[in-house]
């Protein structure tokens, strides 16, 4: 079906136009307020999508001048385009008359990324139906190489083969989502300022660091991020602002929801989140008993849950088991404590309590125990 679009069209030099007609007829007076008129207002990324002038006759338009909103313009009375990425995109047409007179009209395009499909890679509730391979998480991405929460972080988990990485979500003051753990970029880049009261353009301005070198590695956006993973490895993000929506949307357009699990830390959060879309996986992180059965009343479908130190107890786990819960634990993750200086007895403790997935700032040194040890 086509979507008819009238939307914001401006008259740059006020006029009408006066047709004449043959054997006497009365002149012909029309309004120059054209339509635009797309094919769809939300298509596939690599789709062609269709635009058109009506409203006007099409004999009195000189030509049309596209801008598309992704760096690329044309020009031709009927327009059409393919965006390579997902995105909203904001369209700009130029319709000039034959008599000079010039329309500005606007319009918007969502452009998305379909989900992916079990072929192409599982989803995260059903990889973790293998007990018989524990998922390590990189927390951070992959930082011991790179500064942490990067898209090098990111690549090198992939390039390592881990399963999942640990990010942290912020928004800039113009309303992007960029990775950053903390609030301010003062630790981590060779700027300062808090995120949410700079904009992105001012954040991309300066060098993530690693360690003390400052390196080439930009603050990326998530959009960039989720490009990168997408089909490769799994997302756990940490969502550092209130608006969950926000990310949730961006994470849906580049068709990963089956490969995002979202940190939760209260039951509040974790409801709207079930309001909001009913097969979304979440990830709420839990200190008790009381904490896991407030989570179990909430209704979601819960496949996987972060056990806090003090919760990683037998009871506690039988209970997460029996509801088909997997196992979500932090081993060495900002402690002095090493896998070598403990001898990786952390690791083997979990091991013995079939815990599922370990969060940690050493992935590779424990992808590799496990495999040697465990053949896991």
């Amino acid at each position: 079906m086509r979507n008819y679009m009238l939307i914001y069209c401006l008259l740059l030099i006020p006029s009408v136009l006066v047709c004449g007609c043959n054997g006497g007829e009365e002149n012909e007076v029309f309004k120059k307020e054209p339509q635009l008129i797309l094919s769809v207002d939300r298509i596939e990324a690599g789709k062609t999508l269709t635009l058109s002038i009506d409203n006007v006759p099409l004999d009195k338009i000189s030509s049309v001048n596209w801008v598309w909103g992704d760096g690329e313009v044309s020009d031709a009375v009927e327009g059409t385009h393919q965006y390579a990425f997902p995105g909203n995109y904001l369209i700009l047409a130029s319709v000039v008359f034959a008599d000079g007179d010039v329309v500005m009209c606007k319009g918007n395009v969502e452009v998305y990324l379909p989900e992916l499909s079990g072929n192409e890679r599982l989803s995260i509730p059903l990889s973790l139906k293998d007990k018989s391979h524990i998922q390590i998480c990189a927390h951070r991405g992959y930082w011991k190489e790179a500064p942490e929460n990067s898209l090098k972080a990111v690549e090198l988990a992939i390039k390592n083969q881990i399963d999942i990485i640990e990010l942290d979500v912020r928004m800039s003051k113009d309303e992007k989502l960029v990775l950053m753990h903390d609030a301010s970029i003062d630790r981590t880049t060779n700027g300062k300022g808090t995120i949410a009261k700079m904009a992105y353009s001012d954040l991309k301005s300066y060098y993530l660091y690693h360690n003390l070198d400052l390196t080439s590695e930009r603050i990326p956006l998530l959009s960039e991020i989720l490009l990168m993973a997408r089909g490769k490895i799994y997302l756990d993000l940490d969502v550092k602002i209130s608006n969950y929506k926000l990310v949730y949307d961006m994470v849906k357009q580049h068709g990963m929801l089956s490969q995002v699990m979202f940190t939760v830390y209260d039951t509040d959060v974790a409801e709207g989140l079930f309001l909001m879309d009913k097969e979304i996986t979440m990830l709420p992180v839990i200190y008790s008993m009381e904490d896991l059965e407030n989570y179990l009343t909430i209704g979601a479908s819960l496949c996987v849950i972060q056990f806090n130190t003090k919760a990683f107890t037998k009871e506690i786990l039988a209970k997460a088991f029996d509801n088909g819960i997997s196992a979500f634990k932090n081993i060495y993750i900002n402690s002095d404590v090493t896998p070598n200086s403990d001898g990786f007895k952390q690791v083997d403790s979990f091991v013995a309590k079939q815990g599922n997935v370990i969060q940690t700032d050493f992935p590779l040194e424990l992808k590799e125990y496990l495999e040697l040890n465990y053949g896991k």
